[in-house]
């Protein structure tokens, strides 16, 4: 397969992927019974603490956590409440999935899963989950992501 086709059927994947991830507020779902979320300390001040500098190099140019904080209008808050509106009910698993696979979007970096989970920390700290004991992992992934409980 030659390298145009190859980046061509990456792009078509991405593409479709985008739109099954723009269309899944539609099918946002509830925390069950003893599933957690995000309000149930899932992550540790130090590896949000650590995550702070990552952030500021990969994210912040496009990722504010308010929607005053923007820097261009097309930029999409980490924060506040068109940020909630969009990932309210759904599993923290699949921002951690956008991240590994899209940012940043300008192909500077590759973000691995240690890292996603780090800036995931981060955003839930900047956001008013308070933290727990231990840092978030790919099970702590699960948990549903809900308005913060404190701020």
């Amino acid at each position: 397969m030659t390298f145009d086709k190859t980046s061509a059927l990456i792009t078509g994947a991405v593409t479709v992927w985008s739109a099954c991830a723009l269309a899944a507020p539609a099918f946002a779902r509830k925390a069950t019974a003893g599933q957690k979320t995000t309000n149930d300390g899932i992550y540790s001040r130090a590896q949000a603490d650590a995550a702070k500098a990552p952030y500021a190099k990969l994210c912040s140019e496009c990722h504010a956590f308010t929607v005053a904080a923007l820097k261009q209008p097309k930029d999409l808050p980490l924060g506040d409440e068109p940020f909630l509106k969009k990932w309210e009910g759904r599993a923290l698993d699949e921002l951690l999935t956008l991240i590994v696979t899209t940012m940043p979007n300008d192909g500077s970096a590759v973000v691995n899963d240690e890292e996603a989970l780090n800036l995931l920390a981060y955003m839930l700290q900047q956001n008013g989950f308070a933290p727990g004991k231990a840092p978030l992992d790919k099970s702590g992934a699960a948990a549903v992501i809900a308005r913060p409980t404190q701020k």
